[in-house]
């Protein structure tokens, strides 16, 4: 089981995650997101006019070096940056002191687009207490951010709840709809602070086999961290929520269990969701039962009715999800508490 305590705050595509425990161990942790990456890396601390409402689109292969030496071939290998300086390759902590790119864009103009410079200024192992399933490699990268107007360098990621303030590479980009795409371009890093990397944290490594399809399996993951019931990229959570979350991943999973009393959910928290790439498959009730209910009934009927409407569930357990989706694999549950919810 997982319970989390969530952070609403405002990012976008190319820098997040959170933190993680042992399977089957419960544990409050600091989640911070909107949209798909970090937390400082993008939108709040792009700093400048010209750089104003821009959101990551992922960090460029091309154009990084070290030590005033062209990398070449970057790309990402079981959370790990790798990279050839002429005939050699570096990688894990041999990467310190290299300088990468970002693109970021306008969302409202997405052809407006511009280059943020980003350093590595240090690198270290994963812990093993965010690798449920055993399989190492995953390494930590602190990274700053030019401000083009100052000249000064500050960190690209906010502290985590250990008081980090690192990353992890994911080889794999978002858009402004939340949509996961494999890009031969363009790389992730996402801060410990947002659900990228946070989902990457529980257990669901994309690159890792031998438990299903841990692609879809994390794609999903930050659907419902987000509360992206629509699968829009529009996160219906807010600061502080709890909720309890489990998988039904094949043997030698689950990795995350419900570890519920005889399958009951936690006291005062009820059934919220089941999920896949898309979003919500359906719903029992929004994760905060005013605001959102009615605008999710708006933006996608199909997976809730409007409160007080006759049969304004569409699914209340997970055989009714099932049910809809044989393949739904993340579901989730809950406060029952939870009143007046963001209303964006």
């Amino acid at each position: 089981m997982m319970r989390i305590s969530i952070f609403y705050v405002l990012l976008s595509v190319t820098v997040m995650a959170c933190d993680a425990v042992e399977v089957e161990q419960t544990a409050a942790v600091d989640q911070a997101f909107i949209n798909n990456q970090g937390t400082a890396l993008q939108g709040l601390n792009l700093q400048g006019a010209s750089l104003a409402g821009m959101t990551m689109q992922g960090m460029l292969v091309t154009g990084a070096t070290l030590s005033g030496v062209a990398l070449n071939h970057v790309r990402v290998e079981r959370g790990e940056l790798v990279a050839e300086r002429g005939s050699t390759t570096v990688r894990g902590t041999a990467l310190v002191g290299a300088h990468v790119r970002a693109q970021v864009h306008d969302p409202a103009q997405p052809s407006r687009t511009a280059v943020v410079q980003y350093r590595i200024t240090a690198i270290a192992p994963e812990l093993s207490g965010y690798d449920p399933t055993h399989t190492g490699n995953t390494f930590l990268y602190t990274l700053e951010q030019l401000v083009a107007e100052t000249g000064a360098w500050q960190p690209a990621c906010s502290a985590d709840s250990d008081g980090r303030r690192v990353a992890i590479p994911v080889a794999a980009i978002w858009d402004d709809r939340g949509t996961r795409l494999v890009s031969s371009s363009l790389f992730t890093f996402g801060c410990t602070t947002g659900v990228i990397a946070k989902c990457y944290r529980w257990g669901y490594r994309p690159w890792v086999t031998g438990f299903g399809d841990l692609v879809e399996m994390h794609w999903t993951c930050t659907r419902m961290a987000r509360a992206d019931y629509c699968g829009i990229g529009r996160s219906h959570t807010r600061d502080g929520t709890q909720i309890n979350f489990w998988d039904k991943l094949p043997s030698p999973g689950p990795i995350q269990r419900h570890g519920g009393l005889l399958g009951l959910p936690p006291l005062g928290m009820g059934f919220e969701a089941g999920w896949n790439t898309g979003g919500a498959v359906c719903l029992s009730r929004t994760r905060w039962l005013l605001n959102d209910g009615l605008i999710i009934a708006q933006l996608c009927p199909d997976r809730l009715v409007s409160p007080g409407l006759l049969g304004q569930t569409v699914c209340d357990t997970l055989s009714d999800v099932l049910d809809l989706d044989s393949d739904a694999k993340l579901f989730n549950e809950a406060s029952l508490l939870n009143v007046i919810g963001p209303g964006n």
